[in-house]
Order: structure tokens, then C-alpha cells, then sequence
């Protein structure tokens, strides 16, 4: 309940045979010459609701657990690493410690640099970093080349109108969104490989009744 956002990944997850243990935290790692050998974790209730909005973690009493490890992968939050000075000279940051930049160019205060994604905004997702990295690209082109560092935002719209499919309201009322195929069990527990798969012809045909036809204001002919 704590954790809204990712109920498709946690149940793929338990699914996966993955042990979930929540409302632990650790306190300290046993290692032996430079090898991790064990966790310290303390079990948490929650507690009220704090400034933030959500439930805060109090210890428990005696909860204290040790557990086993060979490997230990940290994940625990996000945080930005402190910049070498001699590379961020002349760049201007934020009290958080991210670069301010030109919110239209991603140019930094500094002639000729330019900044984009976590280092920029802090913590964010991956598609938000890699859509700044081609922007950035972009204007670096463009301050390359003597260009105006701005972006131009033209519309793309479709050309060609089709006919909307005429599906009784019956039928439309039936359709359920189609859940994508995956690859075994065994599979997704052996190796990375991709595990939704794609839909079949018949699926995506049902799919693409579901369309709400967004483009007919501006596709139907008059």
C-alpha cells in the first residue's frame, strides 16, 4: 500500500520466485578481508503520517536480524555525486547541488556547455535523461554551427484520414484491453531476455478497435 506506483513489478517479481521483505532497513555490513559476508536490518512498523504526506518508519524493539549474503546490491535512494572542481568551473548550481541551465537550451552559464538530465533536475527517470541528452545534442549542434539555440515545436499531424471501423456499441462495450504474451518462468529466471512478447495479429486487431479516433477532428474531410 505504501508503494503504489509499481504493483505490475512487484507481482512480477514475487511471480519470478524474488522474496520480498519490507519495512526493513539496514544498519551495517559484515565483510572478511573485503568480502561481504552479512546484512545487519532492523525491523520497522509504520508510524503517522509525517510532513512528507506518508507514514513514517519506527524501529522495533529487539528486531534486529542478521542475514547471509555472498552479494549485496545497494538501491537504496538516489543522490548526486559531489563535481570535480576543475571541471565545473564557472558553472552555476542549485542549494541541491544540480547545474542550473537554460531551461529551453540546457546551456549552462558557462560559454559552450551544456547540462541535461539527474545532473539537472535531480533523480528522475531514464526516459527524461535520454530525451535531455538528445536535446542537448541538438543545441550543441546548433551553438556548433551558429544557429539560434532554440527549440522549434512543429506539430505532427496525420495526412491521411481513415474511415472509423462502424462497431456496434455492443461489441465496444465488450472489448478489454489485451494483456501482452510473455516468456516462461523458467525463461525470465535464466537470462535478460525480453520478457513481454508481442501481440498477434488477431490481438492487435482487437486492440485497434479500441482506438478513440483522437485524430478526426483535424483528419475527417469537410
Amino acid at each position: 500500500s505504501e508503494m503504489p506506483a509499481f504493483p505490475a513489478e512487484i507481482g512480477a517479481a514475487i511471480e519470478e520466485g524474488v522474496k520480498i521483505e519490507t519495512l526493513y532497513s539496514p544498519v551495517k555490513i559484515h565483510t572478511v578481508k573485503g568480502q561481504v559476508t552479512a546484512v545487519d536490518f532492523v525491523r520497522n512498523e509504520l508510524g503517522p503520517v509525517d510532513a512528507s504526506g506518508r507514514r513514517s518508519f519506527i524501529a522495533v524493539p529487539g528486531g534486529e536480524v542478521i542475514v547471509p549474503v555472498d552479494t549485496l546490491i545497494v538501491a537504496i535512494g538516489e543522490q548526486l555525486l559531489p563535481f570535480n572542481l576543475d571541471g565545473s568551473v564557472g558553472l552555476e548550481f542549485t542549494k541541491a547541488g544540480t547545474i542550473v541551465v537554460d531551461s529551453e537550451n540546457l546551456q549552462t552559464v558557462r560559454e559552450g556547455v551544456f547540462a541535461g538530465g539527474d545532473v539537472v533536475t535531480g533523480p528522475n527517470s531514464v526516459v527524461n535523461a535520454i530525451a535531455a541528452g538528445k536535446r542537448a545534442a541538438l543545441m550543441i549542434d546548433r551553438y556548433v554551427k551558429g544557429e539560434v539555440l532554440k527549440m522549434s515545436y512543429e506539430p505532427i499531424r496525420p495526412t491521411r484520414y481513415v474511415e472509423p471501423l462502424a462497431i456496434p456499441d455492443e461489441v465496444l462495450a465488450e472489448l478489454r484491453r489485451v494483456e501482452l504474451p510473455t516468456i516462461t518462468l523458467e525463461e525470465r529466471r535464466a537470462g535478460f531476455t525480453e520478457v513481454e512478447l508481442c501481440l498477434s495479429e488477431s490481438d492487435a486487431l482487437n486492440e485497434a478497435k479500441r482506438c478513440f479516433r483522437c485524430d478526426l477532428e483535424f483528419t475527417k474531410p469537410l
